[in-house]
């Protein structure tokens, strides 16, 4: 590592790698500087005092320890091997691919990142996310301690980030970082237009480089169902889906990237798809005509049926822990014909199933508790819409009647994805009504930022027909959204009650545009939710200018285009370690040819490497170790001369202090 003096540092390290007008603005410091050439921003870059830097080359390894606990880490084998692939796509730091090596604390180089796992406790008081990572940046190298192994890929990442825009160079300091929120998430609506596989890795990579953690997979609407059902294949779209070993592909692609995948099978409503299949399933209105978009809670043999369907993606999804049941926009409860011809129906199927002084909406959130229980009992949290209970809980519409509010108390496992208020409704539960009954696991959808959607009309406002509900929307989510503002409803940023955000792709106009279009059109809202939920800072940090030109520069993850492949890379390894002369002598000539050693260096080592080969053969063990130490002396004034790099004087005589050991 060189110090370099503080002039230097601020005019030539950091402007010429990071140049542009907000960089160069004065009030700004260098650690802020850092932090925002990162996406998402990280929280914390304190640089040391004496400014120096560290330099990714090719003599750069990953380390990791050489012990039982990490060796057995197949994870953690599986991060830093992906890291590396992503790397050598990308030339970082060149055409070569790093080396990955299990080493002990002697083994490690001045020129190595090494990779451990600690608690969290001892990476950062601020946060218990099991993301928090600490990087720590000085003369004896890099060290990055993860409170977990996806944490050790966000650390990474940072790292690869870094690279890009510091021209391979880190500034000596501490980097602390950690989300603020526990998920950032993608809901993807594959169920009214096919989705292909290829597209759907593609954004769990993309994901995954910003530093987002969930994709939820809505495969079943009004307009298609869109996995390959063995339950019910009747059902399944004609015109494309997805079969269940694409499922698994995704799967597995989703876990490598440390991204969690969240299934999601609405009903009651948004079934209009599976009821033209059975018709018989429709609810039932007074008239015993049978609904074609929702399906009949009354009817035992229809809630049979879609726990069966329930019960066969929680198999094909084992492993992942959430599983989102809808319950959304069943029909519409403030208007005709529900009011006047299917409420009746379920006043009385409440009356005789519930309770005396139960009615509709008791029904209502009856179902969605039995069908949450079945996930639940499967192994999954449910989640659903915040638009199914609690109606009426706090305000109502004047042409509705009086009327009790729900007394069936929910599951208290259910999380809420809060998407809108739903202004035309004033008898929509607000998000205190969530608070208020208990609910702990909350999630921002704010469909005035978050909803991207492939509409049936156009708007008159200058947006394209596949678009947010505003232009600049980008901007808008940087600049002035944080956690604690849902849709019509803002709390404290901090409330504990708040568990994520999430974008939401809707293709309520299926045919509209290709999913590549889809691709471009979310990109840039796309990264502004990912260091808006990670850092709600964000935006005093850089502002929206300088964060553009820091993403542009960043580009998209290793690997983005569709049915693309990484290059494959070596294993991570044990340092295969010298047991004899012959080994490192055979080692001299490695290093020579990667350029690491000067010709004349290898003469001399050659030279005195047979003396010793001499005593070997003939097992003067003595006399062995005393020209062993010898060796190491002059590869000491060989580095001294610069005769041979760094990552070379520790490996030779790491391998030759490996021998020595051995001969005494």
């Amino acid at each position: 590592m060189r110090n370099i003096t503080m002039v230097v540092l601020s005019f030539f390290l950091i402007f010429s790698t990071l140049v542009t007008p907000a960089f160069a603005e004065e009030e700004k410091s260098l650690n802020e500087e850092l932090a925002s050439s990162v996406l998402p921003i990280l929280q914390s870059y304190e640089t040391d005092s004496n400014y120096s830097t560290w330099k990714m080359d090719e003599s750069t390894r990953f380390v990791i320890p050489a012990t039982d606990k990490y060796i057995e880490n197949k994870r953690l084998k599986e991060v830093v091997e992906l890291v590396s692939a992503e790397l050598l796509e990308k030339g970082i730091p060149a055409k070569s691919e790093i080396e990955k090596v299990y080493a002990e604390n002697s083994e490690v180089t001045p020129q190595d990142i090494v990779i451990t796992l600690a608690n969290n406790s001892q990476i950062t008081e601020e946060s218990n996310s099991e993301e928090a990572y600490k990087i720590e940046i000085d003369d004896d190298g890099v060290k990055i301690v993860a409170a977990s192994e996806n944490a050790a890929l966000h650390a990474l990442r940072t790292i690869q980030h870094l690279m890009i825009t510091n021209n391979n160079t880190l500034v000596s300091g501490t980097i602390i970082d950690y989300p603020e929120l526990r998920e950032r998430r993608v809901h993807l609506d594959m169920a009214r237009k096919y989705i292909t596989k290829e597209w759907i890795i593609q954004h769990i990579r993309e994901m995954s480089y910003f530093k987002m953690n969930a994709i939820q997979l809505h495969f079943s609407e009004n307009m298609g169902f869109r996995i390959e059902s063995e339950t019910d294949p009747a059902i399944v779209s004609k015109d494309g889906y997805l079969t269940k070993d694409e499922i698994r592909e995704i799967i597995a692609e989703a876990n490598k990237y440390g991204i969690k995948i969240i299934p999601s099978l609405d009903t009651p409503g948004h079934t209009e798809h599976i009821l033209k299949v059975h018709p018989e399933f429709g609810q039932v209105d007074k008239y015993g005509n049978h609904s074609k978009v929702a399906l009949d809670i009354t009817n035992p043999e229809a809630v049979e049926y879609v726990k069966k369907l329930y019960t066969e993606y929680m198999d094909l999804f084992e492993g992942s822990t959430d599983f989102h049941i809808g319950a959304d926009e069943y029909m519409e409860f403030d208007r005709y014909p529900f009011i006047s011809d299917y409420k009746p129906v379920l006043n009385e199927y409440a009356k005789e199933t519930l309770g005396e002084n139960y009615i509709w909406k008791d029904a209502m959130a009856n179902y969605i508790n039995d069908i949450a229980a079945h996930v639940y009992e499967g192994g999954f949290k449910p989640r659903i819409f915040n638009d199914a209970i609690y109606y009426g809980e706090t305000d109502k519409n004047s042409w509705e009647p009086v009327e009790p509010k729900q007394k069936v108390d929910m599951h208290d496992y259910i999380g809420i994805d809060f998407w809108s208020q739903m202004g035309w409704n004033r008898s929509i539960a607000p998000l205190s009504a969530f608070v208020k009954r208990g609910h702990e696991d909350i999630y921002n959808m704010n469909a005035s930022y978050f909803y991207y959607v492939l509409r049936n009309e156009k708007p008159d406002d200058g947006r394209k027909q596949h678009s947010f509900d505003y232009l600049n929307q980008d901007k808008r989510i940087y600049e002035e959204w944080t956690p604690g503002k849902f849709q019509a409803n803002t709390v404290d940023d901090d409330s504990p009650f708040i568990k994520g955000a999430a974008l939401a792709i809707w293709s309520d106009n299926p045919d509209l545009v290709g999913e590549d279009v889809i691709t471009e059109d979310i990109a840039d809202e796309l990264r502004s939710l990912a260091s808006k939920s990670w850092n709600t800072s964000s935006n005093d940090i850089e502002n929206f200018v300088a964060f553009q030109e820091n993403y542009e520069k960043l580009g998209n993850v290793a690997g983005f285009e569709k049915g693309s492949e990484l290059p494959d890379v070596q294993s991570v390894k044990p340092i295969e370690k010298a047991e004899n002369v012959a080994d490192l002598q055979a080692l001299v000539e490695q290093l020579f040819d990667k350029g690491e050693i000067d010709r004349k260096a290898v003469h001399q080592l050659t030279v005195h490497l047979k003396v010793v080969s001499h005593f070997e053969d003939k097992q003067f063990g003595d006399k062995i170790v005393k020209h062993l130490r010898d060796y190491k002396s002059l590869l000491g004034r060989m580095q001294e001369k610069t005769l041979l790099s760094e990552n070379a004087y520790n490996t030779l005589i790491a391998n030759t202090d490996a021998l020595i050991e051995e001969w005494e």
